[in-house]
């Protein structure tokens, strides 16, 4: 069974804080300008398509899964490859008197 989520996107053109030290009125954020307003909206919405990917791929029966031991694995080989190249390449260094 898919399991099915629903997010929504919010663009927040001011934020109201409340601070009880300036006798508990609220501190009204800088306006966002349109431009800005824009922007925000475009990466949310990219945002939500790329989260809509992920799910629709977590949940196809055919995604292939790697497990954490495979993961780390892995990435320990990666590491001591990069850590044997670092060590050939301070090998090339000119030697410090």
């Amino acid at each position: 069974m898919v399991k099915k989520i629903m997010i929504t996107n919010r663009i927040l053109t001011t934020a109201v804080i409340p601070v009880t030290a300036l006798g508990g009125k609220p501190v009204t954020g800088t306006p966002v300008s349109p431009a800005k307003t824009h922007e925000v909206a475009e990466y949310d919405n990219w945002f939500l398509q790329e989260v809509e990917k992920g799910l629709t791929e977590a949940n196809d029966p055919e995604t292939l899964w790697v497990s954490d031991d495979e993961a780390n694995r892995s990435w320990e080989k990666k590491r001591t490859e990069l850590v044997k190249s670092t060590l050939s390449a301070k090998e090339l260094l000119p030697k410090k008197s």
